[in-house]
């Protein structure tokens, strides 16, 4: 095998591996996220609450879908919590995801 196919074959793994591990680390962020809002809303069923947070993000790119869901759900029990506030509660989140990650590796 060429020194060529066996760089290529690494950064392929590479590229696979990064993937899976920003995989991993949105489901833990998109899991702290619903633990957030399942604290702030007091859902019959917190576990299955953050199962929704975390399949909300499943339905189109980025985080808008998420952030709409959130929204959605805050207004319906009036808790006047902002747009901001929510990416804020994001950002925090992935930074914390990371670290969960970082130590499980």
């Amino acid at each position: 095998m060429s020194t060529f196919n066996e760089r290529e074959k690494g950064f392929e793994a590479k590229y696979q591996h990064d993937q899976e591990s920003q995989f991993k680390i949105r489901s833990i962020r998109n899991k702290l996220v619903g633990e957030w809002a399942a604290s702030l809303m007091n859902p019959e069923n917190e576990e299955s609450y953050v199962k929704e947070v975390r399949l909300s993000d499943l339905e189109k790119p980025g985080d808008d879908d998420v952030i709409d869901k959130l929204l959605g759900d805050f207004e319906s029990k009036n808790l006047g919590i902002k747009r901001e506030e929510i990416i804020k509660k994001i950002d925090e989140c992935a930074r914390l995801a990371v670290e969960k990650f970082n130590k499980t590796e």
